[in-house]
C-alpha cells in the first residue's frame, strides 16, 4: 500500500524530504541504525533532526558522523524529575561534545507524572536556553495548551517554535502560528482526516513542517520493526491525498520550511505566506 501511495504521486520522481523528529537514539535493538539510515536515504530523506529527551541525544557523537543527521538539546516533560542540569548553565550540551540545531523536546504534558508547576519551570528554563544561544524549540504538548500559549506567549525575545506532532484543534494551532510557530505532521494526523482538512484551511503550508517520530507512531501498513524516516514520503502522500494538496508542491515547501527553521544560520521572521 505505502509504496503504491509514493508511486501514484510521485512517479518516477523522488522528492526530497526533511524529517524534523526522529528518535534515531531510541531504536530497538532490532532495528539497526545504519540500515535504518540506509533505507531513509533510498526514500528521498535528505535531513534527519534528532530531539533529545533527558539532554543529549544518546550516542549522539555516532550519528551526527552521518552529515544529513542533526541533534537538539532538551528535556521532555516526562524526565524533568530526573534532569540535573545547572539552571545557571547556559550551554549544557557542552559535555556531550556537539552544538545542537534546535532546544527540544520540551514542553507540557497532562499525562506525565511530574508535578505541573515544575514542568513549567524546566520548560521555561529552556525557553530562556533557546533566546540565549538563538535557536529554534521543539515543543512537546499534550494538554495544557492555554498554559503553554501564555508561557511561550509571553516571552521578551521572538522565539521560532516547532510544535511537534500536533494533535490539537485548527483554532489553537493559528494561535500559536501567530507567535512564530510552526505546526509538525506526523502519522497521527492521518487519523482525524475531517480535523486535518480543517488545519489546512486554518494555517497557511508555509507554516508546516513534517515528520515520522520514529520509532513510535508507525503508518498504518508500515511494514519494518518500527516506525522510521522511510515512512515520510507515504505519510506526505497520504496527507496531500486527504486535503487536496499537490504532493509535489507540499514537498518543496515542507523542506523550505524546515531547512530555514533547523539549518539556515540566519533565521528571518517567516514571510512569503503560501496557502494552500
Amino acid at each position: 500500500m505505502i509504496d503504491f501511495k509514493i508511486s501514484k504521486f510521485t512517479g518516477k520522481q523522488l522528492l526530497q524530504w526533511f524529517d524534523t523528529h526522529c528518535h534515531l537514539d531510541r531504536l530497538p535493538e532490532s532495528a539497526l541504525v545504519s540500515e535504518v539510515l540506509d533505507r531513509a536515504m533510498a526514500a528521498g530523506i535528505k535531513r534527519m533532526i534528532i530531539p533529545g529527551v533527558t539532554g543529549a541525544p544518546g550516542s549522539v557523537s555516532e550519528l551526527l558522523s552521518n552529515s544529513q543527521v542533526f541533534a537538539a538539546w532538551g528535556v521532555h516533560p516526562a524526565f524533568v524529575e530526573q534532569a540535573l542540569f545547572s539552571r545557571e548553565d547556559h550551554e549544557p550540551w557542552t559535555k556531550a561534545n556537539y552544538t545542537p540545531v534546535a532546544i527540544g523536546e520540551c514542553g507540557l504534558d497532562r499525562r506525565c507524572s511530574s508535578p505541573l508547576p515544575l514542568q513549567l519551570e524546566v520548560f521555561a528554563w529552556q525557553l530562556h536556553l533557546a533566546q540565549q544561544n538563538h535557536l529554534p524549540v521543539i515543543v512537546h504538548l499534550v494538554g495544557y495548551y492555554q498554559r503553554a500559549y501564555e508561557l511561550m506567549a509571553a516571552q521578551k525575545t521572538s522565539l521560532v517554535y516547532v510544535m511537534h506532532s500536533w494533535s490539537g484543534s485548527a483554532e489553537m494551532a493559528a494561535r500559536f502560528v501567530k507567535i512564530g510557530a510552526y505546526i509538525s505532521l506526523s502519522a497521527s494526523c492521518l487519523r482525524n482526516p475531517e480535523k486535518l482538512v480543517k488545519l489546512f484551511a486554518a494555517i497557511p503550508l508555509s507554516s508546516l513542517v513534517i515528520e515520522t517520530d520514529t520509532p513510535d507512531m508507525p503508518l498504518y501498513g508500515w511494514s519494518q520493526v518500527c516506525n522510521e524516516p522511510a515512512a515520510l514520503p507515504a505519510i506526505a502522500a497520504e496527507i496531500a491525498e486527504i486535503t487536496g494538496t499537490d504532493l509535489e508542491k507540499l514537498a518543496e515547501i515542507l523542506y523550505m520550511n524546515a531547512t530555514k527553521i533547523f539549518i539556515q544560520p540566519e533565521r528571518k521572521p517567516k514571510d512569503s505566506v503560501i496557502f494552500g
